[in-house]
């Protein structure tokens, strides 16, 4: 048999039984259907102005971290088009494509031209393309481009690695709209928890966000004028805080900083299997991106499960001290691994507040995509006294996440973290504006965050902790864990 005919007979199945093979990503093991996430009503908009001819976006990336859900969006994506439009749809998996059948992606869509009859440029009706892992094919942003620029009827979604919107040039730039679909924030996470939890029969009601809460309480934190703006605001928004937490389990927190950002753990139970499907995730990522994204020596790989551990447990990171505790990896080297992480987005990286000189010459500070990621790489050595003795850093994962998702992409590198002993956990600084953030678990008093506040000349600080009441004193908010969770 001919690869041709093999690729025929690969598309023809993939038309025919795409809608059979993608429910089970949107769909439990009852058959109850998942709750669609945020992204997904922006992205069903883009393909409804498509149709309508109302809009010129025809290309949508939505790249993110190992299993944040990229595929699970795709298949409702699809479904849904499926059941309410008489357009073509085309689902193709790369990593099937270039490892399976052996070809490449160019090769397929021209087999698919084929099957339609007309080229793309010739096309009379608006098809879908959806592509998963489109990364596995090196060539992808000239597909793209080719793609885009051959017809305007064609629309594709695709999914990849977080380094897609990094690797993009500035010419595809211009064509593609990037989606990045993040791990899930405490929000999403119980209403998708309460969803999976009340379709298997449990008496637990579906926890729904509180409409415009999220807004509020983000323009509070970092849109105030002061501390007293900023409390005055809160203050104003603390009975939607409280109907929205009623009812929530007590353990909810600490289940959401042990797994609950990832949303492949909703249908799991034992967390022992939470903790084993993160590794390998964790072991995926290494094993696969990093070595595609970095062409990584097979000896330096072997190191960045041990590179990984040793972030878990630090505070700030020197590359020169780490380098010299790993035998046979050089500074440059080991900052090249760091760089692929990041791209990867297993980790965040928190700058040294000040000069250029200062980043590159200060310790910096890297926090983790997920705070799952870093409990399951310490319960590897820690075992169950992992969350009781790092829960600070697990919380400073989730501050880190919510500023990145809010900010990175509108600004570049908006967060820092003070380096000197004492120094606050977080600065971040959109324009002129500062505002000096400190967290952790148990009391916490305002001396960091004052330090910080005076050195950079800040606008105001906030202390997040648990447990306390919400305050102010000094040009510095004590926010309670319960608000800045809902943001």
């Amino acid at each position: 048999m001919t690869n041709r005919i093999i690729i025929h007979q690969y598309i023809q199945n993939q038309l025919s039984r795409a809608p059979s093979l993608l429910r089970s990503y949107v769909q439990d093991e009852s058959g109850h259907q998942y709750i669609a996430r945020n992204i997904f009503i922006r992205l069903k908009k883009m393909a409804d102005d498509f149709i309508k001819g109302e809009r010129e976006i025809r290309i949508v990336a939505i790249p993110g971290l190992r299993g944040v859900g990229k595929t699970t969006i795709l298949a409702q994506l699809f479904l849904e088009l499926f059941s309410k439009h008489q357009s073509e749809l085309l689902y193709i998996s790369t990593d099937q494509v270039t490892n399976i059948l052996g070809t490449d992606l160019k090769t397929v869509l021209e087999e698919y031209q084929n099957i339609l009859g007309t080229s793309f440029e010739e096309l009379d009706k608006k098809i879908f393309i959806f592509i998963d892992e489109i990364h596995y094919d090196k060539n992808w942003p000239a597909i793209l481009k080719s793609i885009y620029d051959r017809s305007k009827n064609v629309f594709v979604f695709c999914t990849g690695s977080s380094a897609l919107s990094l690797q993009s040039t500035t010419d595809l730039a211009r064509r593609v709209i990037f989606e990045k679909l993040y791990p899930l924030n405490f929000v999403e996470y119980i209403l998708l928890q309460t969803r999976t939890l009340s379709s298997k029969g449990k008496d637990i009601q579906v926890k729904f966000p509180v409409k415009g809460l999220k807004k509020k309480l983000s323009d509070a934190l970092f849109n105030s004028s002061s501390a007293e703006d900023c409390f005055s605001k809160l203050k104003a928004s603390q009975k939607d805080k409280n109907d929205y937490w009623r009812g929530i389990d007590s353990l909810a927190v600490r289940q959401y900083l042990k797994f609950g950002s990832m949303p492949f753990v909703l249908d799991i139970k034992e967390e022992r299997q939470m903790q084993k499907l993160t590794n390998e995730l964790i072991d995926k990522v290494v094993k696969q991106d990093l070595f595609e994204m970095g062409g990584f020596a097979v000896k330096t790989i072997d190191k960045v499960k041990n590179i990984l551990l040793m972030i878990a447990s630090a505070d700030e990171i020197n590359l020169t001290s780490m380098a010299h505790n790993l035998n046979g990896i050089t500074v440059n080297t080991l900052a090249n691994v760091f760089k692929a992480l990041e791209k990867a987005e297993m980790l965040i990286h928190v700058y040294p507040y000040g000069s250029v000189f200062k980043k590159v010459r200060k310790p910096s500070k890297y926090c983790f995509m997920s705070p799952a990621l870093r409990y399951s790489l310490l319960s590897i050595v820690e075992g169950e006294a992992a969350f009781e003795k790092y829960k600070g850093k697990y919380l400073e994962d989730i501050i880190a996440l919510s500023l990145y998702r809010e900010y990175n992409q509108r600004s570049a590198a908006p967060i820092f973290h003070d380096s000197a002993k004492g120094g606050a956990d977080f600065i971040l600084q959109r324009g002129q504006k500062k505002i000096v953030i400190e967290v952790g678990f148990g009391k916490k008093d305002f001396r960091q965050t004052r330090n910080t506040l005076d050195k950079v000349q800040g606008d105001y600080g906030l202390v997040v902790s648990e447990n306390e009441e919400l305050s102010c004193l000094d040009n510095i908010v004590r926010l309670p864990l319960s608000y800045f969770l809902l943001i």
